[in-house]
């Protein structure tokens, strides 16, 4: 009987370990599903860039997230840090609330290594500019406007929009619309118009 219990008993332990050897490409698989293409239409006349959060840390005053996208056959992203409780830009009554609504770096852009780099990549490649295909290892901190009628809670699950001017070496700062989805765990970026694509490479590439 007890030769019979050791038996079983080595046989439920192989089974256990065959299963949790198969689910491993699995929830590999699955990891990788999450990230989604970082442009539908690379030929689009005006642009959108979609970033996955796949991580956050948190600081005392900040969140910062780590986004990812695919772009052809590479991983693109960068690090996104937000400050928390961004005060309204906008009124109720939908004015522009200047005092409050502008406040420099209060989303901060920077590298995290390979995939950032590929991030310029790709975006040389869909503007159909040069690019030095590295991102720059300097933070870029824009100026930053809070399209929102409510303060920004990152704890909470909404979607907020933002407007960023970034510095370049080429003149007129780089203008993007960002939308930050909690519920979606998304950061999203749009140019403006094809005007500053030049601009946007160079913000990117810190000259």
């Amino acid at each position: 009987m007890k030769g019979i219990c050791s038996i079983v008993g080595l046989g439920v332990v192989a089974l256990m370990l065959t299963s949790c050897n198969n689910s491993s490409p699995d929830k590999q698989k699955k990891s990788e599903r999450r990230l989604e293409v970082f442009t539908i239409n690379a030929d689009a006349a005006k642009q959108q860039f979609f970033l996955r959060l796949v991580d956050e840390q948190q600081t005392d005053s900040s969140v910062v997230y780590n986004a990812k996208s695919v772009f052809e056959d590479d991983t693109v992203g960068l690090q996104v840090e937000i400050l928390k409780d961004i005060e309204a830009g906008v009124t109720s009554d939908g004015k522009i609330d200047g005092s409050k609504g502008f406040v420099r770096g209060a989303i901060k852009l920077s590298s995290i290594g390979a995939h950032s780099d590929n991030l310029v990549k790709a975006l040389g490649a869909i503007f159909k500019l040069p690019s030095t295909g590295k991102m720059t290892s300097q933070t870029i901190d824009p100026l930053v406007f809070s399209s929102n009628k409510v303060t920004v809670n990152l704890a909470k699950q909404s979607t907020y929009s933002f407007k960023l001017f970034l510095d370049n070496s080429i003149g007129t700062e780089a203008e993007l619309f960002a939308v930050v989805d909690t519920y979606r765990k998304s950061f999203e970026m749009s140019e403006k118009d094809s005007t500053f694509r030049a601009h946007i490479i160079s913000a990117f590439e810190g000259q």
